[in-house]
């Protein structure tokens, strides 16, 4: 007969019950931890951990376990037992309720500038946002005939590319455009928005420029290709477009104020952790016209540029003033500048130079820069 407490009298003893158990929720599966009972038994022991609703297990021979087949968004609490010998033992407390779900996107890094980015350890999607580059304002014109303001440049498009699949240490070329620069002669086109681009995958084309002509074409805004993921992307605004309306001699009366650029078109996520793209791509206003003095009055202030759509495209410039005597004489100031954009806006016009004499105007303002694009990289 077994002597009691020996190790013969202790072999059909079942081990004890688990301790200190916790789980850790991940995607549709759980990491139940726990801490082992002082006694196990006689032999190899076992540990098996079950959830509650669904009875779905795991085993092991030691803390963690890790149970799988769970549904994301349903709660549950675990309990653990241990098995030695074909002896089971009694199951432990039950953890506190956990909830399964996907992962979440988490910001990795914001590109303002050219360079590359390398995927971190255990991260397999990327998520992408932002917004191109800004074409650039045209100068407003004076000092000979036709003279007259200077158009918006176009906003640069607005994309968000999501789930691309990718693996960690997997590094990509970014490159960030620069905005275009204003057109400042007859001949020359104002600089269109520079390429922006993420590895081989995503490319947004920059605004166009302002053409510089007796029109003053307002410039267009860009596009945006890729070869993965899905992607949402808006053109960005275009640039207001100056108004020349019979401009030497509808002057004489008063002035015309800027056009304003429009606003890109926001775009919404169905993640709240990347968010949508917004306040970005506004085209560029264009500039104010210049005055001429009339019936021996002397002129007043040009009028203001036309400001940029979504608050970030430039606004154009302030046109000239005409001082003075009539409207033959006097000095007149030259046009304000449009303003340089913000992220992927448009650059503001010229203001247009103030009427001098006869068909003799000031110098118009220079185009505004359009503004550099951004990239914002998330993963998961």
């Amino acid at each position: 007969m077994p002597i009691l407490g020996s190790s013969a009298s202790q072999s059909g003893r079942a081990p004890g019950q688990p301790t200190g158990v916790s789980a850790t929720a991940g995607n549709a599966q759980a990491t139940v931890s726990f801490t082992a009972p002082a006694y196990t038994g006689k032999g190899t022991v076992s540990y098996t951990a079950t959830s509650s609703p669904g009875g779905f297990t795991a085993s092991g021979s030691s803390s963690p376990l890790t149970v799988t087949g769970l549904s994301n968004g349903t709660a549950y609490t675990f309990t653990v037992r241990a098995t030695t010998a074909g002896v089971q033992g009694s199951a432990s407390s039950a953890s506190a309720s956990v909830v399964p779900a996907l992962p979440s996107y988490a910001l990795s890094q914001t590109f303002n500038a050219s360079g590359n980015y390398t995927v971190p350890a255990g991260k397999n999607l990327l998520s992408i946002k932002g917004v191109g580059a800004g074409g650039g304002g045209t100068q407003g014109s004076g000092g000979s005939f036709p003279p007259g303001p200077g158009s918006g440049g176009g906003g640069g498009p607005l994309f968000l590319l999501m789930d691309v699949s990718t693996s960690p240490g997997t590094t990509y070329t970014v490159t960030i455009g620069s905005g275009g620069a204003g057109s400042n002669s007859a001949t020359n086109n104002a600089g269109t928005g520079g390429v922006t681009s993420f590895g081989n995958i995503l490319t947004a084309n920059g605004g166009n420029g302002a053409g510089y002509s007796s029109a003053k074409n307002a410039g267009t805004n860009g596009n945006v290709n890729n070869n993965t993921g899905t992607r949402t992307s808006n053109a960005g605004g275009n640039g207001g477009l100056a108004n020349n309306t019979d401009t030497h001699y509808a002057i004489s009366m008063g002035s015309y104020p800027g056009v304003a650029g429009n606003s890109a078109t926001n775009i919404s996520a169905n993640d709240n952790n990347v968010g949508g793209v917004s306040g970005y791509g506004g085209g560029g206003g264009s500039g104010g016209t210049g005055v001429r003095g009339h019936n021996n009055l002397g002129g007043g202030n040009g009028s203001s540029g036309g400001g940029g759509g979504s608050a970030n495209g430039g606004s154009g410039g302030a046109g000239g003033n005409a001082n003075g005597g009539d409207e033959n004489g006097g000095n007149a100031n030259g046009g304000g500048s449009g303003s340089s954009a913000n992220l992927g806006g448009g650059g503001g016009g010229g203001g247009m130079g103030g009427f001098v004499n006869n068909l003799n105007y000031g110098g118009g303002g220079s185009g505004g820069t359009g503004g550099t694009a951004q990239i914002l990289v998330y993963v998961k």
